[in-house]
């Protein structure tokens, strides 16, 4: 019985963390802004230009190099309006 308590313990823990990894990528496109990261400036950026609603107007694209280990990563951001 305590191995079923324990493994729906971990299940519920499992979809938490699903449910706040895709909330949180939904907050990051609000606000008028849209952010990703990537292992290039384009794939980055592409990747938040994903959730920028059709017919919005780019008005500021900035990315930053994120070291990690022995390579970089870009974290991109748009600015748009409606």
């Amino acid at each position: 019985m305590e191995k079923q308590s324990h493994r729906a313990l971990t299940m519920r823990h499992v979809a938490l963390l699903m449910a706040s990894l895709l909330l949180g990528s939904m907050a990051l496109a609000g606000g008028k802004r849209a952010t990703a990261q990537g292992p290039s400036k384009q794939f980055a950026t592409a990747e938040a230009m994903r959730v920028i609603p059709k017919g919005a107007t780019i008005s500021d694209t900035h990315c930053k190099s994120i070291d990690v280990g022995a390579s970089s990563r870009y974290q991109c951001t748009i600015t748009y309006s409606p």
